[in-house]
């Protein structure tokens, strides 16, 4: 199974805040769709930040695509708190903004849902799950989902000991709102740390291991101050492209086209890119002397299950589907009865759940 999983994935591979519109004005360019169209965009991450990598290849094609398109980039955390960003986008202060939607789950408690999914950026997009999303993002907060520009990368627990059981005996790790129940259900204390102190975090003995996505943590040198990553892994990484709804009514039908089917065309190589950045990403941990540490297939399943049940039924469902209504559809669209959930990959196909297997098939 999971080899097969393993070839079904790796042959894929085959600035000051102003306030913006699109310019011209929505007249103008109705008038004459020739005319230059300039979206501005901010990110929840640095410019240089893995997690940007998606973005530019979606930036790239679409200057490819519809050379009339202008991107105006206006930075990331430097110009608006990540925490914020979906707020900047809904008051149009950004025609677009990059984020996950765990930075905007105060605000559309269904972004809880996200990791769950069960598809790829691909399969949301044939299935109607975008239309979801879309639908809840416009009800809530005026802002249309366009798609994906990160997938394809799961959660890893790192750890300076070795991890033999669901057991982490009360020791400290830094976690994500995703992965703090995680933790809490093993035992461990989850910590709240930003990624510029997890470093020093772990260096110190402050805290005993992190959780992060795995993609990533070797742009802060953390295999340096680990020893152990954590198999099975869990949950999807995603981060979303969002459009404030007035920018996006004010373009003419030529110009959303464009950004909708550019999305739509460049998701496979962003999910692939990110898939093979895992791989490749794990191999420089463990030639840096990182071991993979696996626990035992009872234990491997229960964690799984902690994940997409235990922590699926846990949601807040009341205040979910009481701000989100057609967050019904996606829960629909998301529950895997328990035994039809293959356990050798996380559904959307992120989850490695032998990295070595799989790095030797790479190769």
């Amino acid at each position: 199974m999971l080899k097969r999983s393993a070839r079904r994935f790796l042959a894929i591979l085959a600035v000051p805040l102003i306030l913006a519109g699109c310019t011209p004005a929505a007249e103008d360019q109705n008038a004459n769709s020739e005319e230059e169209v300039v979206i501005t965009l901010a990110s929840g991450f640095a410019r240089n930040h893995s997690n940007n990598e998606g973005l530019w290849m979606f930036v790239e094609k679409l200057e490819e695509n519809a050379p009339w398109i202008t991107i105006d980039f206006k930075g990331g955390p430097e110009v608006m708190a990540p925490n914020l960003l979906i707020e900047g986008v809904a008051a149009g202060v950004f025609d677009i903004g990059v984020m996950p939607g765990d930075y905007y789950v105060d605000q559309i408690p269904a972004m809880e849902l996200a990791r769950f999914t069960p598809y790829t950026p691909m399969e949301e997009r044939e299935n109607g799950v975008v239309e979801i999303y879309d639908e809840i993002h416009r009800d809530q907060l005026d802002v249309k989902y366009l798609g994906r520009a990160v997938a394809g990368m799961p959660q890893v627990i790192l750890s300076r000991d070795e991890i033999t059981g669901l057991e982490l005996h009360g020791d400290s790790y830094r976690t994500s709102s995703a992965t703090s129940d995680i933790v809490r259900a093993m035992n461990g204390v989850p910590v709240d740390l930003p990624g510029s102190e997890v470093y020093t975090a772990l260096e110190r003995n402050v805290v005993s291991g992190a959780t992060w996505a795995s993609v990533g943590p070797s742009s802060l040198g953390l295999e340096g101050v680990v020893s152990y990553d954590l198999a099975p892994r869990f949950y999807e990484s995603v981060a979303n492209i969002v459009m404030n709804e007035r920018s996006w009514d004010d373009l003419d039908e030529r110009t959303r086209q464009a950004l909708v089917d550019t999305i739509a065309e460049v998701e496979p190589d962003i999910f692939a890119h990110y898939l093979s950045q895992t791989i490749e990403e794990t191999q420089q941990w463990h030639d840096a002397g990182v071991q993979e540490t696996r626990l035992s297939d009872e234990d491997a399943r229960e964690l799984l299950e902690l994940a997409y049940f235990d922590s699926w039924d846990n949601l807040d469902w009341e205040r979910i589907l009481e701000t989100s209504p057609a967050a019904a559809q996606l829960r629909d669209a998301y529950r895997t009865p328990e035994d039809e959930l293959d356990f050798d990959r996380v559904p959307s196909g992120a989850f490695i759940s032998d990295t070595t297997e799989l790095l030797e098939e790479a190769r």
